[in-house]
């Protein structure tokens, strides 16, 4: 058992800040209290994603996505900030005063500094914003990456093995997964339904002149048999239900927060503020 944190005696004093302790003599109450912070960030993020962004309809391909995934790797990183300093101050009983203590420590300064760091050094790792919003199963996946050139025509045999490896390396496009998948399907983005139903629409001009469909690039990505079956479903389902969309509204739309990566590492930002604070004046 660690013990208590001394208090100020003078009546009416704030109580100390819960990282008012020596960080390299009790190395581990800060293991304790980071890892604390470890598992809220990526936590939120996946949470942020199934409670947000689903329902909304906010994937890594809507517009924008770049803004909305630092807005949450921002406030994930407030999140983790707290359990950090949660952890510390129980772990250091401050009992009632844990409140009043936690409120102290964060600071706006503080805030912000634990928000930008948490979004540059997830950058720094490799991170791209984009990919902590959930995928679509009608666009490139958040862990897509460069794929292969395709065409209306079924994947080749040479062409099956290269997605294959990249689906070892990467996981599948869509949710991210890698382990226990031996086979990864070769998925065409867009797919095919949806470039045939934009080659039968027609648009007109002045409503006389018929033009033509811009249409997309296709690209093969290495997807798993579970996002390749949702893609199926949807997709048939889709077909049958024109008028009623609604209905659909949020089974295009696939989270994956629990396919972590080392970008989902998270440093213990608090303390490192801490320790360079007396650096300002």
């Amino acid at each position: 058992m660690l013990p208590p944190l001394s208090r100020v005696g003078v009546q009416g004093t704030p109580p100390p800040s819960p990282l008012d302790f020596d960080y390299l003599k009790q190395w581990h109450h800060t293991l304790l209290s980071w890892s604390a912070g470890v598992v809220t960030f990526p936590a939120c993020i996946g949470l942020f994603q199934a409670l947000i962004f689903r329902p909304l309809q906010i994937s890594n391909a809507t517009f924008g996505a770049r803004v909305f995934g630092i807005c949450s790797i921002g406030t994930a990183g407030v999140m983790a900030s707290i359990g950090l300093l949660g952890t510390s101050a129980y772990l250091l009983n401050f009992g009632t005063d844990m409140p009043e203590a936690m409120i102290s420590s964060l600071d706006t300064r503080c805030i912000l500094f634990n928000g930008v760091a948490s979004a540059v050094w997830f950058y720094i790792l490799g991170g791209r914003f984009h990919s902590v919003l959930p995928s679509s199963l009608v666009n490139p996946g958040a862990f897509a990456n460069r794929g292969l050139t395709a065409s209306f025509n079924y994947a080749s045999n040479e062409k099956k093995k290269k997605l294959n490896i990249q689906g070892k390396q990467h996981g599948c496009h869509t949710c991210g997964r890698f382990w226990l998948i031996d086979k990864f399907i070769a998925d065409h983005q867009p797919p095919l339904a949806v470039i045939r139903d934009m080659m039968l629409k027609r648009r007109y001009i002045l409503g006389i002149f018929p033009t033509r469909p811009k249409i997309p690039n296709q690209r093969f990505y290495p997807q798993c048999n579970q996002c390749s079956q949702k893609q199926q479903n949807y997709l048939s389902a889709l077909s049958r239900v024109k008028v009623q969309r609604l209905k659909l509204k949020w089974r295009h739309i696939v989270t994956h927060g629990t396919s972590l990566r080392l970008y989902h590492l998270w440093l213990p930002f608090p303390i490192i503020y801490h320790m360079f604070e007396p650096l300002k004046g």
